[in-house]
């Protein structure tokens, strides 16, 4: 259970006791279940519109990641690669490190001209073409091997 859900379970739990009516302890009123419903429905409303920023856009790390994950279909591939792609650049799609630049820190300008989109489907290009698309067993095995962190 997530903390939010705990949070909220804990909140109606003590708001429903406020609310019931004397009763047995193992029952609940109607009243108080439904209102504790309507705020839990609330507070996960209220959370989602705090927690999602004004300035989300398509090149956000966790919407570039959903990207990735819709063009590998294999979810161990997929985590793989999301570690693969953490540990070249921390999906910063304008990282530079000496003459690599982008997603998957190819050597190359117009790797890093592409969309952020672009680059992913370009660095899965290239671990098809290099590695046969094995993303874990080649790309990187081969990154862990050679010590690249």
């Amino acid at each position: 259970m997530s903390r939010i859900t705990q949070s909220c379970t804990l909140r109606l739990d003590s708001i429903s006791t406020l609310l019931a009516r004397p009763r047995a302890a193992s029952r609940v009123s109607s009243r108080g279940r439904s209102l504790r419903a309507v705020l839990c429905l609330s507070g996960f409303a209220a959370l989602t519109v705090i927690s999602t920023p004004a300035n989300a856009n398509q090149n956000d790390v966790m919407n570039l990641k959903l990207y990735a994950h819709n063009l590998i279909s294999n979810w161990n591939e997929f985590v793989c690669f999301n570690d693969l792609i953490h540990r070249e650049s921390s999906w910063r799609y304008w990282a530079k490190n000496g003459s690599h630049y982008g997603l998957g820190q190819m050597r190359s300008t117009w790797y890093r001209d592409l969309s952020p989109r672009d680059q992913i489907k370009a660095t899965l290009k290239y671990i098809d073409a290099r590695y046969d698309g094995k993303i874990c067993d080649g790309a990187l095995a081969s990154s862990l091997k050679r010590g690249w962190y």
